[in-house]
C-alpha cells in the first residue's frame, strides 16, 4: 500500500509559476526573458496594430480570443492560490503592446 501523499510546501512555485519563476530568479536566463518578452510584445503589437490601423476583423477575433484567454488565466492562478507573478506578465505583455502599438505609429512604421 502506498503511503499518504506528501502535502506540497506553500513556497514552492507550481502551475505557470513553476515555469515563469526561474526566468526571473536565474541571471544567466535573463537574454532568454528579454526575447521572449520582445517577441510576445512585438507580435501584441502588430495585432492591436491591425486592428485599429487596417480594420482587421480575423485580427480583432485573435485579440479577443488571445484576451479572454489572458482573463482565463489570471482568474485560474487566483483561484488555485498562485502568485501574482502571472498577473504582473499578464498586464505588464498587455500594457507593453499598446506602447509599442502606439510608437510605430506615431514613428510611422505602420
Amino acid at each position: 500500500m502506498p503511503g499518504p501523499e506528501p502535502t506540497p510546501d506553500p513556497d514552492e512555485p507550481q502551475g505557470v509559476d513553476l515555469w515563469l519563476a526561474p526566468f526571473f530568479r536565474d541571471s544567466s536566463l535573463w537574454p532568454v526573458l528579454a526575447v521572449v518578452i520582445i517577441i510576445f510584445v512585438l507580435f501584441g503589437a502588430w495585432g492591436l496594430l491591425l486592428v485599429v490601423v487596417e480594420r482587421n476583423f480575423f485580427a480583432l477575433g485573435a485579440l479577443m480570443l488571445l484576451f479572454f484567454v489572458s482573463v482565463d488565466i489570471v482568474i485560474r492562478n487566483r483561484r488555485s492560490g498562485g502568485s501574482s507573478l502571472v498577473l504582473g506578465c499578464v498586464v505588464g505583455f498587455w500594457l507593453l503592446s499598446i506602447i509599442a502599438a502606439a510608437g510605430g505609429h506615431y514613428v510611422g512604421w505602420y
